[in-house]
C-alpha cells in the first residue's frame, strides 16, 4: 500500500514519490465509519522514483515512516456479570523503505511495531490485548515485504503486501492494519476499464486472530488452513462516470466458498454545495467442502451532503440456510451497514452456531450524521454520530459509535472513536474509547 495506495476507510499512508499520477474521487465521503461510497478500492498510483542502474535503486531509495499512539479503554459485561474493564497505553506504527525502479522493478518494506509502555499499563489480568500479541507482549514483524513492479498500464506486487479489496482488505483499526503474503496486479486496459488479480495464502493482523489458536496477530498464518491452497480472485471494474463506476469481483477461497460480488456506487452533483452519494451491493456465497459459509446478501446506501453536513442511511439483509452463514472474508467486509463492532456476518454467524433449525436471515440498517469543518478554521475536522441495528430470529445487536477525526496537518492525524455496543444474542454489552495519534515521515 505505498507504490499503489488503496482508499478505504480515512487511513491513507504518504511517501515522497518523484512522479504521480493520481486519480482520486473529488467529492468522498466524510467520516471515518462512513457508507460506502466510488473510489472505496480505487487505486492512486505513486510511481517511485527512476535509477539506471541496480546500484542506483538503493542510492535514491526513500526511508518513511508513521509513528502511532494509542489508548483504549473498554468495559464488557457479559449477562448479569460485572463489568470487566480493560484498558492498554501502546505507542509504534511503521517504519520502511522504497527503493527506486529499476527498469520499472523495486523493492518495499515495511515492519510494524507495537510497544507496550509498562509503567503506564496496567497488570497482565487487567489489560486490553488488541495492542499486543497473544501473550500480551509488545511486537515487531515484517508486515510489508514485495518486489514491485509499476508502470503505466500494469503493476504488480509480490511477497508480503496491503490490499483493500472487498473480501481482504487492511482494515487498519489498531496497532497495525492486516496484510497478506501472495501476489496482487491491477491492469488499466482504458482510463475507464480495469481489472485486478490477486492471489493469497496467509495473512497478519488485528482481524487475523483466531480464538481457538495460539497465533498473535503478527504471525503470518493460513487463510483457511495448512491443507487449502488460500485464495484466488479477480475483477473487472468500469467508471461509467465521473466518481461513479460498476464493479464485479470473484473470490475462490479453498475450503471455505466461493464469493461473487457485485456493486454499483457513484456520486451525484447537483452543485458545488450538495451532492448525494448512492451504492448498491450483492454478494453471492456458495459453500466449499461444507464449511457452512453460505448465503446472499444484498445492501442499500445513500448519503446527502450540504456544506459540510452530511446525513445518510444503509441497509443490508443477508439469507442463509439453516446452520449456514454469510461472511466478512479477511478484514471488515464490504457491506454497508458494518460499524465500528458489529457487521451483518457478524450476527449471522452467531446465528448459525446456535443450533436453530430455521432459515439463518438477518438484517441490518444504520444512519449517521456529521459535519466537516473543513471550511472552517478547524480545517481537516470531522464530528460524526452513527446508530445501527441488526437483528434475526436470534437476537439483536445495538451499537452508537461517536467519531472525531482530524486531520491536523499533512503529517498529524488524530482519531478518537466511543463504541456502545449492547448484544441480545450473546449478553454482552460493552463500552469502548480508543484514540489514535499518528505521525506521519
Amino acid at each position: 500500500m505505498i507504490d499503489m495506495i488503496y482508499i478505504a476507510q480515512s487511513d491513507i499512508l504518504q511517501e515522497q514519490p518523484v512522479r504521480v499520477k493520481q486519480k482520486v474521487m473529488v467529492l468522498g465521503q466524510s467520516g471515518l465509519i462512513y457508507s460506502k461510497v466510488a473510489g472505496r478500492f480505487e487505486i492512486v498510483k505513486k510511481l517511485p522514483k527512476e535509477a539506471d542502474s541496480f546500484d542506483g535503486m538503493f542510492d535514491y531509495a526513500d526511508a518513511f515512516g508513521k509513528f502511532r499512539f494509542a489508548y483504549i479503554d473498554s468495559a464488557h459485561k457479559i449477562s448479569n456479570t460485572t463489568k470487566d474493564t480493560k484498558r492498554a497505553i501502546s505507542i509504534g506504527g511503521e517504519f520502511g523503505f522504497n527503493t527506486a525502479s529499476y527498469y520499472d522493478f523495486s523493492l518495499h518494506v515495511s515492519a510494524f511495531v507495537s510497544q507496550k509502555i509498562s509503567a503506564l499499563n496496567p497488570s497482565s489480568g487487567n489489560i486490553n490485548e488488541d495492542f499486543f500479541d497473544v501473550n500480551s507482549a509488545s511486537f515487531v514483524y515484517l508486515g510489508e515485504a514485495s518486489l514491485d513492479y509499476n508502470s503505466d498500464l500494469f503493476q504488480t506486487k509480490i511477497g508480503r503486501v496491503r490490499v483493500d479489496t472487498p473480501y481482504a482488505n487492511s482494515d487498519d483499526i489498531r496497532m497495525a492494519p492486516n496484510t497478506f503474503q501472495g501476489a496482487w496486479a491491477n491492469i488499466e486496459y482504458t482510463p475507464t476499464l480495469k481489472t485486478q488479480i490477486l492471489y493469497f495464502d496467509k495473512w497478519a493482523g488485528y482481524d487475523s486472530q483466531d480464538e481457538d489458536t495460539s497465533a498473535s496477530q503478527n504471525d503470518f498464518k493460513n487463510l483457511v488452513s495448512q491443507n487449502n491452497f488460500g485464495m484466488l480472485g479477480a475483477s473487472l471494474t468500469y467508471e461509467y462516470a465521473q466518481n461513479s463506476q460498476l464493479s464485479f469481483w470473484y473470490n475462490y477461497i479453498d475450503g471455505m466458498a466461493a464469493i461473487a460480488y457485485g456493486e454499483i456506487v457513484g456520486i451525484y452533483s447537483v452543485n458545488d454545495d450538495f451532492h448525494v452519494d448512492y451504492g448498491v451491493q450483492f454478494s453471492n456465497i456458495s459453500e466449499h467442502d461444507n464449511s457452512n459459509v453460505d448465503g446472499d446478501v444484498f445492501g442499500l446506501m445513500t448519503i446527502i451532503h450540504y456544506k459540510g453536513a452530511f446525513l445518510g442511511g444503509a441497509y443490508n439483509a443477508s439469507y442463509s440456510d439453516a446452520q449456514k452463514y454469510v461472511t466478512n472474508g479477511f478484514g471488515g467486509g464490504p457491506y454497508y451497514t458494518s460499524l465500528d463492532e458489529a457487521t451483518i456476518s457478524a450476527i449471522s454467524e452467531a446465528a448459525a452456531t446456535s443450533g436453530s433449525t430455521t432459515a439463518n436471515n438477518a438484517e441490518a440498517f444504520r444512519i449517521g450524521a456529521g459535519y466537516n469543518f473543513d471550511n472552517s478554521t478547524f480545517e481537516g475536522l470531522v464530528f460524526e454520530l452513527v446508530y445501527g441495528e441488526l437483528y434475526n430470529d436470534t437476537g439483536k445487536i445495538k451499537e452508537k459509535d461517536v467519531i472525531v477525526t482530524y486531520d491536523i496537518t499533512d503529517r498529524w492525524y488524530g482519531e478518537a472513536i466511543y463504541t456502545n455496543y449492547d448484544s441480545s444474542c450473546s449478553n454482552n454489552t460493552f463500552d469502548r474509547a480508543l484514540v489514535r495519534i499518528d505521525y506521519s515521515f
